[in-house]
């Protein structure tokens, strides 16, 4: 595939899907179907090498299974996940009424600076339950309505307050009528009503398209990055890949921002249970899978960024544009010590292949964050983070290379088909 064929179907796709992660995982059921794979139908049977299955859970995790000669050979494994910082909907009584317009009020899901969200048109996306107990799919920007978290003008001696800004300030302007005004129109376009949005779950994310950066139109800025960029060269990946011998699987979860912790995080019994499905019920052939499988942690990493030098270690840093980043330890916080054995692998596919890569580091005085390595290394996988550097990370704006996500695609496209 040209790198140029690549971004534009990159683009496309976070312009039109890249909103939420039910929406997401929607996409890559529906590329995944288009490529011959077949929905788990619930009965056990007798796989051969070479089926492509699709295992869905709860709407908000997928995998992508394509079958080798002999389970007992482990697998090869791509892990990603769909979920983005953004702000949530406060379930309950979330709509206030004041006397210059109408507000919902939010929570931010995932690490992000709040005033990066004031001033900037967002849309509103999730699912909710009408009263006929049909799940209602919003996404605000098919029908055209744009929201905002208005600022103070910097005149005004508060403007000490938005830069001190809570949570509790993240109130999203939704209309400048009464509040029965704005559920007239809720209602006739999406036939809800106020207390449907009791236990709805809904969330405000950033607006706007992919856009190149730059004279020379390396970078890409645009929301979603994190992780989006590392999805879709994971999906990318799978489906072009060519046939092997040993099991290939597409790994796509949520709840990574918040943890990994919940029902279709990382952490999930779910992702055993494909393994036991793939085994036809055998526990010690499912665990003896695991344990000799090879898995990348596709998440993106911190882009050094020469403003602020003294945060980044300077013999191991990450530069937007200079190629896949290997992370070989993560351990400030959850994260993975990857074996010897498994950076030196890494790195004779990426020689071997002619890819380029670096590797990054970070300070273990700034902390850092976490992926979902550490969960599927206590299975026993071998496992190691395969980044790609992102600037602005968390904000509503992120910035990528095209180059550096065009060489994690190929990494993850070689590793899969490895044996």
């Amino acid at each position: 595939m040209l790198i140029r064929d690549f971004i534009g179907d990159y683009k496309s796709f976070l312009d039109n899907f890249g909103y939420h992660e039910t929406i997401v995982a929607r996409y890559i059921k529906q590329r995944a179907l288009d490529y011959g794979y077949e929905v788990y139908n619930g009965r056990r049977k007798k796989y051969m090498q070479g089926d492509k299955i699709i295992f869905e859970f709860r709407d908000k995790l997928i995998a992508l299974v394509e079958l080798g000669k002999c389970l007992e050979d482990g697998s090869n494994v791509i892990v990603s996940h769909m979920d983005s910082p953004r702000l949530d909907v406060i379930q309950g009584s979330p709509i206030v009424e004041e006397e210059d317009g109408v507000f919902v009020k939010t929570v931010p899901y995932g690490g992000i600076i709040n005033q990066l969200y004031l001033d900037r048109p967002l849309v509103l996306v999730g699912r909710v339950y009408n009263d006929d107990g049909e799940l209602i799919q919003i996404n605000t920007k098919e029908q055209g309505y744009f929201f905002n978290v208005t600022s103070l003008l910097p005149h005004l001696k508060g403007r000490q307050e938005v830069k001190d800004l809570t949570y509790d300030k993240l109130r999203v302007r939704i209309g400048n009528s009464k509040e029965d005004n704005i559920f007239e129109i809720i209602k006739e376009e999406y036939g809800i009503t106020k207390e449907n949005l009791e236990f709805a779950e809904l969330s405000f994310v950033p607006y706007g398209n992919v856009i190149d950066m730059g004279f020379d139109k390396d970078l890409m800025m645009g929301y979603a990055h994190d992780d989006l960029c590392c999805t879709f060269a994971n999906l990318e990946a799978m489906i072009s890949s060519e046939p092997s011998n040993i099991t290939k699987i597409a790994l796509f979860v949520s709840y990574e921002e918040t943890g990994s912790n919940q029902l279709t995080g990382a952490i999930t019994q779910f992702i055993d249970d494909i393994y036991l499905k793939l085994a036809e019920g055998d526990t010690l052939l499912a665990r003896e899978c695991m344990t000799a499988t090879k898995l990348i942690s596709a998440d993106v990493c911190a882009g050094y960024d020469s403003t602020y030098s003294s945060h980044f270690e300077s013999s191991a840093k990450a530069i937007c544009g200079k190629g896949v980043t290997i992370v070989p330890i993560l351990g400030n916080k959850r994260g993975n010590d990857s074996t010897i054995q498994m950076k030196h692998y890494i790195k004779t596919l990426c020689k071997e292949y002619d890819i380029d890569y670096q590797v990054e580091f970070t300070k273990p005085s700034e902390g850092g964050g976490g992926t979902v390595s550490s969960f599927f290394a206590t299975r026993g996988m071998e496992c190691i983070d395969i980044a790609i550097p992102t600037l602005s990370m968390h904000s509503p704006m992120e910035c990528i290379s095209k180059k550096d996500i065009f060489w994690a695609y190929r990494l993850y496209k070689v590793f899969l088909e490895s044996n």
